[in-house]
């Protein structure tokens, strides 16, 4: 006779990120560490985009705007205010609500295509800000020079340091966003997705469900942009443009769009071509192109389905 012993889900999940930490912590190196931090930062974005349509149905293509607005917040004030980890991740998360927000105000009356087009219309409105803006934001250049992250004065600038922070907030965003989706907002928002008349005849109000996810899914998004700039010490226009959050959207396709796992699968594969592989080849694109269509053929639902989906 065996006996079997089963972790719950989320724990079983939880164990494992913990374990490859420590195993890339062992085997790392500066570089890998940093660019993990990076895609773990990335994924954090890439399963907002998976709430949002895989289950929410809903399109966006500005949460990259979100994302990239909260990391320019917390590169310019921490030339005011210093780098304070939790100042940082305060400021992120309510400059990312806010842009949501507004972005919701304007965008969730309408569906489908329209809805597609007036985030893509924010999203750049605030990559022009940020470009034109160079005052500020540095323009084309970026922002760069400000000062290193920090806990009690103590300096948190070793790659292995900010590679740890960045997956303990992804474990974070990934548990925030898998207990939402369980909770009956989280469910009514995917019965919106799939029958909107039927749940509006119930009684349930589109847009304020709708509103919840935005608001949510921009805390969570702000929070990792918030840290993004930290890793590398530099931050440019590219991460607010509408082509960053069409990456996102690939991200999610390639990992499993209505799979929060699948967020974090899609960034590493994505960001491994384009940093390993472009050093060998200048069409890396093309290789991205090639695995999103064939992901598209013959793995509709990406490589990590969801159960049910």
């Amino acid at each position: 006779m065996t006996l079997k012993c089963r972790l719950p889900a989320p724990l079983g999940l939880v164990s494992f990120y913990t374990l490859s930490i420590v195993v890339v912590l062992i085997l790392g190196d500066g570089f890998l560490w940093r660019f993990l931090a990076e895609a773990m930062l990335i994924a954090c974005a890439v399963m907002c985009v998976n709430v949002l349509i895989g289950h929410g149905g809903l399109v966006t293509l500005a949460q990259g705007a979100v994302f990239g607005s909260a990391a320019y917040v917390a590169a310019w004030s921490s030339q005011f205010l210093g780098a304070n980890l939790f100042v940082m991740l305060l400021l992120g998360m309510l400059s990312g609500a806010l842009l949501a927000a507004l972005i919701s105000l304007l965008s969730l009356r309408s569906s489908g295509l329209f809805f597609m087009i007036l985030t893509l219309v924010c999203g750049q409105l605030v990559w022009e800000v940020v470009f034109r803006w160079r005052d500020v934001s540095g323009g084309a250049d970026g922002l760069r020079g400000f000062p290193k992250l920090s806990v009690g004065g103590w300096e948190i600038n070793h790659a292995a340091h900010l590679f740890v922070l960045a997956s303990l907030l992804a474990i974070g965003a990934w548990y925030c966003l898998r207990s939402y989706l369980h909770s009956p907002a989280g469910l009514a928002l995917t019965g919106l997705r799939d029958q909107p008349l039927r749940m509006q005849a119930l009684g349930y109000q589109l847009w304020r469900i709708r509103l919840h996810a935005a608001l949510l899914t921009g805390v969570v998004c702000g929070a990792a942009g918030s840290l993004y700039p930290f890793i590398n010490q530099y931050i440019s226009p590219t991460q607010v443009h509408w082509s960053f959050s069409a990456t996102l959207i690939i991200m999610g396709v390639i990992g499993g769009i209505r799979s929060l796992q699948g967020a974090f699968l899609g960034a590493l594969i994505y960001l491994f071509i384009q940093t390993y592989i472009s050093s060998y080849t200048e069409r890396w694109q093309l290789v991205i192109g090639l695995i999103f269509v064939a992901t598209v053929l013959f793995m509709p639902h990406g490589l990590i389905r969801r159960k049910g989906s």
